[in-house]
């Protein structure tokens, strides 16, 4: 009988050890994407026209982009964010170009958008729910194209060059 019980009490050491870091690496991931939540302090009001934002399709300059929501709980459909030369991020942080604080489908830092070779492409950052590009989920760097559809979280923006 006791040869029976050493290897019972090695297995269950095992899966309590198993369980253990299961729940370490659920709450640590739990806590990472807390930390980039924004504070409730005012800096935005949801469908509030930003900074980079515009309203005139003639005041967009030709080498411009934008995107522009197409559906979303947070901003009213038609509005629109411009895209500088650098690059832009989208999450719910406070910190993010293009913030979507109160979208529980969305993360701090959600995506970034970066101009290369002189295409836009967009990258999610590890977000829980991923990011969508024309109803599939990006993969790394993903190159958009004038009317591609972006989804982050509940928002869907279409791109225009």
């Amino acid at each position: 009988m006791l040869e029976l019980q050493v290897p019972l009490l090695a297995a269950k050491a095992l899966l309590l050890l198993l369980l253990f870091a299961f729940v370490y690496a659920v709450v640590r991931r739990g806590i990472g994407d807390l930390r980039d939540v924004p504070d409730d302090d005012g800096e935005f009001v949801a469908g509030a026209p930003q900074p980079s934002q515009k309203r005139g399709r003639a005041a967009r300059p030709r080498d411009a982009s934008e995107l522009i929501v197409e559906g979303s709980d947070i901003f009213a459909p038609g509005t629109q964010f411009a895209l500088e030369n650098g690059s832009v991020s989208i999450g719910r942080s406070s910190g993010s170009d293009i913030v979507v604080k109160s979208d529980d489908y969305a993360s701090g830092r959600h995506a970034q958008l970066s101009r290369h070779g002189g295409l836009l492409y967009v990258e999610d950052l590890g977000s829980t729910n991923g990011t969508f590009v024309n109803g599939q989920k990006a993969v790394g760097a993903t190159p958009l194209r004038d009317g591609d559809t972006v989804k982050v979280g509940s928002t869907t923006f279409r791109f225009v060059e």
